[in-house]
C-alpha cells in the first residue's frame, strides 16, 4: 500500500476555495506520479504568508489535526516552501513534509531518459536541496555544548557537506557544458539540412507524443501520465505537397514550473526557440484549456520563442463534451495572431488532414516566390528544390535551366548565387 498525503492548496485570492479546486486535482496527479496517495485536501485561503509557517498558526493547527485524522504520512504543500518553512513544519507534525517544487523534481528524476536529461534533473535537485542541509545534521549539534570558538560535529558535518554538494554542483556544470557543445554541433549539422522544422510544445499531458506518432508513425513513447518523456524527440514528415519538415516532440509544460527546471531543461526547449513554427497542442476536453495554453505561452515568452508563428491544435476533439469553452479559447487565441487553428483527435485520426494542410500553409506563407537560373550540370541543386520546397515551373536551355520555386530560408541561401528574381 502506497504512503498516504495530505495536499493542501493555498487560495492566495481570499475569496473562495473554488479557484484552488483544480490546483488540487492538478496536485493529486504530480503526487501519484511518484507513488503517494491522495487521502485527502485542504484550501487555505491566504492573504498575507507567514515566515514562519506560511500559513497562520490557526490555519496550521486545523491541517495538522487534519493529518492526523487521516493518518497522513506526509503533508504536501501546493505552494513553494522556504527552507525554513519545511523544516518548521517537520519538527512541528513529526511528518514528512514537501512542496510541489519537491514533487515536480522527483517526477523529473523519475522520467530523465538520457545523461543530459539525469544531470540536468541532479543539478536542479542539488540548488534546491543545498539550503535544506542543515535538518540532516541539527541533531549532532545538540549533543554536543561546544564553547565559543568551537563547532559541534553537526556544524562540521554539515560544511562537509556543503563543500561536496558545491563541487558536484561545479561537476554537473562542466559535464553539462561539454554535452551542450556536443548537442549544439548536432544541432547545427541538422540545421545545414535545409528542411524547415516546427516544435510540438503545450501543458503536460495534452496528447503531444501521441500526435506525433500519429503524424509520423514514430516509435515514440505515449502514456496516459505527466512528464511523459523529457527528451526532444525527432521525427520527419513528408507532407502531401512533396515538402519535409522534421517535427520535435517538447518537455510538457506545468503551472509553476520551478525557475531552475525552466534552466536546467533548456536543451529540450531549445528546440522550440530554434523551430520555424510551432505546434502548440492543447487538450481540448480539459476544462482548464485556457489556463493551460496561458501557461506554456508565458513560459514560451520566457525562453524567446513566443514570436514563433503558432498552429493550435485541439487534440483529443473526440473527447469534447462542452463547445462552448472551446469557442471561447477560439477567440481568445484568434486575438493573439495564431497561424491557425485546428480540432484534431491523435487517437481517431480526426482533423489531422487539416493540421497537415496548415503546416503546409505556414511553409509556404514564409516561402515566397523566387527564380533561379542552374548550370546545366548541377542536377543536385534541382533535387535540393525537389526536397525542401516546391517547384511551380521549370524551363531549359542549352547550358542552363530555370527554376521558380518556392523555398525555405535554408535553401535560399545556398541558391542566393544563381537567383533571378525574388
Amino acid at each position: 500500500m502506497s504512503d498516504t498525503a495530505l495536499l493542501v492548496a493555498i487560495d492566495h485570492s481570499g475569496n473562495s476555495g473554488n479557484s484552488a479546486k483544480p490546483l488540487l486535482k492538478e496536485l493529486a496527479q504530480l503526487v501519484h506520479a511518484v507513488g503517494l496517495r491522495a487521502a485527502g485536501s485542504m484550501v487555505v485561503r491566504l492573504r498575507r504568508p507567514s515566515p514562519r509557517l506560511l500559513v497562520g498558526s490557526g490555519k496550521a493547527s486545523e491541517i495538522l489535526t487534519e493529518a492526523q485524522r487521516l493518518q497522513a504520512h506526509c503533508i504536501v504543500f501546493d505552494d513553494e516552501l522556504s527552507p525554513s518553512q519545511q523544516r518548521n513544519w517537520e519538527r512541528l507534525s513529526g511528518l514528512a513534509v514537501i512542496d510541489r517544487h519537491q514533487v515536480i523534481l522527483d517526477i523529473f528524476q523519475r522520467r530523465a531518459a538520457t545523461r543530459e536529461a539525469a544531470l540536468q534533473v541532479e543539478l536542479a535537485q542539488l540548488q534546491y536541496h543545498l539550503p535544506r542541509l542543515t535538518r540532516a545534521w541539527t541533531h549532532l549539534s545538540r549533543q554536543h555544548g561546544g564553547t565559543r570558538g568551537t563547532r559541534g560535529e553537526g556544524e562540521k558535518q554539515l560544511e562537509n557537506d556543503r563543500r561536496a554538494v558545491l563541487r558536484r554542483i561545479t561537476r554537473v556544470r562542466h559535464e553539462l557544458q561539454e554535452l551542450g557543445g556536443q548537442r549544439s554541433t548536432m544541432s547545427r549539422r541538422r540545421h545545414e539540412v535545409p528542411v524547415p522544422s516546427g516544435a510540438l510544445v503545450g501543458y503536460t499531458n495534452a496528447g503531444k507524443s501521441s500526435l506525433l506518432r500519429t503524424l509520423t508513425g514514430a516509435d515514440v513513447l505515449v502514456a496516459d501520465k505527466l512528464f511523459a518523456t523529457l527528451d526532444p524527440t525527432t521525427r520527419r514528415l513528408e507532407l502531401p505537397g512533396g515538402l519535409a519538415v522534421v517535427l520535435t516532440d517538447t518537455v510538457g509544460f506545468v503551472r509553476k514550473l520551478p525557475h531552475d527546471l525552466v534552466n536546467a531543461f533548456h536543451s529540450t526547449l531549445e528546440e522550440a526557440i530554434e523551430a520555424d513554427f510551432l505546434i502548440h497542442v492543447l487538450d481540448a476536453a480539459d476544462p482548464q484549456m485556457l489556463q493551460h495554453y496561458q501557461t506554456t505561452r508565458s513560459v514560451l515568452e520566457q525562453i524567446g520563442a513566443g514570436g514563433r508563428p503558432v498552429i493550435l491544435a485541439f487534440n483529443k476533439i473526440d473527447l469534447l463534451a462542452d463547445r462552448e469553452t472551446l469557442r471561447f479559447v477560439h477567440h481568445r487565441c484568434a486575438a493573439e495572431h495564431v497561424a491557425a487553428s485546428v480540432e484534431v483527435s491523435a487517437h481517431s485520426g480526426q482533423g489531422l488532414a487539416e493540421l497537415v494542410g496548415a503546416i503546409e500553409g505556414i511553409l509556404a506563407s514564409s516561402m515566397p516566390q523566387a527564380r533561379y537560373r542552374l548550370p546545366g550540370n548541377r542536377h543536385d541543386l534541382a533535387a535540393l528544390i525537389h526536397r525542401t520546397g516546391t517547384i511551380l515551373r521549370q524551363e531549359y536551355q542549352d547550358d542552363s535551366f530555370t527554376v521558380t520555386a518556392r523555398v525555405p530560408s535554408r535553401t535560399r541561401a545556398i541558391l542566393e548565387p544563381y537567383l533571378i528574381e525574388g
